[in-house]
């Protein structure tokens, strides 16, 4: 009989288990059941029973005064082996939530599947717990068709990978005959997929299984956990075809593999790589509002100076600009998305040869990673009152000594030792001298300054001269700048508390 376990890898993957569901994964599923909105909720109800919950119908059971929470009772009581709860493309917290806490307070495992045709899922749960097998088969048949109608209507390479990723709910890689990444992609659902690509991308690590397309290049699948017999099925019957589209390596040059793997905006070379997050994690967005967002995007620029890649379903917006010697760097593109997106955008150096692309798609992430290592007041310093926020390649190790401060042994004793003349004990008085003083050491002049903290030029000079006076220092002393420049960083950064993604929204000082 089939576990739990197993059933979730093959026919819901993309399905994220509630954190307490790992002790229940080995219960045997013996049939599957849907929730009716009426009462009895439930045709029949046994042991080891697998049920599926759309999110529709637990409203409408609200509505009837039957409370989502009874259901999980109902459940738990007669000993069924998982909930599944499926959304219709992003999942109502408000009603979802105290049913999954029921569920993990009464043991039963449970799973949120954002999106999904609950009547499928049945048809597939029970094909796969009758004959695993032959249901599997055809979950891999059903993806191969996908990849056609894909390949039909122009998705390219990065096109076909994003579908395999998001049907697999891994991060994918489709590389070349010799080993040079044509596409990668991970969904939005995928675990931990932003550093798996990374590490994949700069030291060619962490690949779960390896397939030879048969003559022409490997698609990689990515990540820690081993690959599933879904996805062991899956990758063998897609390979030939994969293959077929690729063409032989040997036939074909780095320029067109890489028109093949999406293309390149036709103003370049050079060109430089941008990365962000596709998804606010503050207001998850909706794949129309995702898709709506990209179009945005695309009619912002021109589609020869700017291409974007994967889909509205990939973990992250990767483009890619042409640069010109007006903007030989790709920052003012940059700055216009960033503003475009309330997001942080990350650059990569540019680069000249189409072949550089996934390394340079990779600085781009690394950057990103860096700049949300960074805490929160660092990210407004850098951001300003610009409403962007861009972060550059080679700034990335200056990210991250940023993000090292707060870790230096004894930082906290150490800076308030030092900033004491000036602290008050008050929150919003210490907080006000903070800043004054962080803008007069991180800009040349008070002008600069006076416009970063947005106060006139002489009310800024007053409040330097009240700093001093209090504190005797003489901020002329260059060993002085410097430690006081890391101690208000660190302490800023303990106000702060945890640092909030630096891919949300960009939040400036008021």
């Amino acid at each position: 009989m089939a576990t739990l376990e197993q059933v979730w890898r093959a026919v819901f993957p993309q399905a994220r288990p509630v954190e307490a569901a790992a002790p229940g994964l080995e219960r045997s599923v013996a049939w599957v059941r849907v929730l009716k909105a009426r009462t009895p909720a439930f045709d029949a109800l046994d042991a080891d029973d697998l049920a599926l919950a759309a999110e529709s119908t637990l409203r409408s059971l609200a509505g009837l005064a039957v409370e989502p929470a009874s259901v999980v009772e109902a459940l738990a009581g007669a000993r069924a082996s998982g909930l599944v709860v499926v959304g219709d493309g992003a999942l109502d917290e408000a009603l979802v939530r105290p049913t999954l806490e029921r569920a993990t307070q009464l043991g039963l495992a449970a799973f949120t599947l954002a999106e999904g045709d609950v009547a499928a899922l049945e048809r597939s749960a029970i094909g796969y717990v009758v004959n695993g097998r032959a249901e599997l088969e055809q979950r891999a048949a059903a993806l191969e068709a996908e990849l056609e109608q894909a390949a039909l209507a122009g998705a390219g390479v990065d096109g076909l990978a994003a579908t395999i990723a998001r049907f697999l709910s891994r991060p994918v890689a489709i590389e070349a005959a010799d080993g040079r990444p044509l596409a990668v992609h991970a969904p939005l659902d995928a675990a931990e997929a932003a550093p798996q690509l990374s590490e994949y991308l700069r030291r060619g690590r962490g690949a779960a299984l390896r397939v030879a397309l048969p003559g022409n290049g490997t698609l990689v699948l990515l990540g820690r956990l081993a690959p599933t017999e879904l996805e062991r099925v899956v990758v063998r019957r897609i390979s030939g075809f994969l293959a077929l589209l690729l063409g032989r390596a040997g036939d074909a040059s780095p320029a067109a593999l890489e028109r093949a793997a999406g293309g390149l905006p036709a103003d370049g070379p050079p060109w430089v790589s941008l990365v962000a997050r596709q998804v606010d994690p503050a207001a998850p967005a909706t794949l129309e509002e995702r898709e709506r967002l990209r179009a945005e995007i695309r009619q912002s620029e021109s589609p020869r100076r700017l291409a974007l890649r994967g889909d509205a379903t990939s973990l992250e917006l990767r483009m890619v600009a042409a640069t010109g010697q007006a903007d030989p760097r790709g920052l003012e593109v940059a700055q216009r998305i960033s503003r475009q997106l309330g997001r942080t955008v990350a650059v990569s150096a540019p680069f000249h040869e189409p072949s550089a692309r996934p390394l340079a798609e990779a600085e781009a992430r690394a950057t990103l990673e860096a700049l949300d290592s960074l805490p929160a007041a660092e990210r407004q310093a850098l951001a300003g009152g610009s409403g962007s926020l861009v972060g550059r390649s080679d700034m990335a190790p200056a990210y991250r000594i940023g993000a090292a401060l707060a870790g230096l042994p004894d930082a906290q004793r150490h800076a308030r030792a030092l900033l004491a003349p000036l602290l008050s004990g008050r929150p919003a008085r210490d907080r006000q001298a903070l800043a004054t003083l962080r803008a007069v050491l991180d800009h040349a002049g008070l002008a600069e300054a006076a416009t970063a903290l947005g106060v006139h030029r002489n009310t800024l000079a007053y409040r330097l001269a009240r700093i001093e006076e209090r504190t005797g220092w003489r901020l002329a002393d260059p060993l002085l700048r410097f430690s006081l420049s890391v101690a208000v960083r660190v302490v800023q950064s303990a106000q702060d508390g945890p640092a909030d993604s630096a891919s949300g929204p960009i939040r400036t000082p008021g």
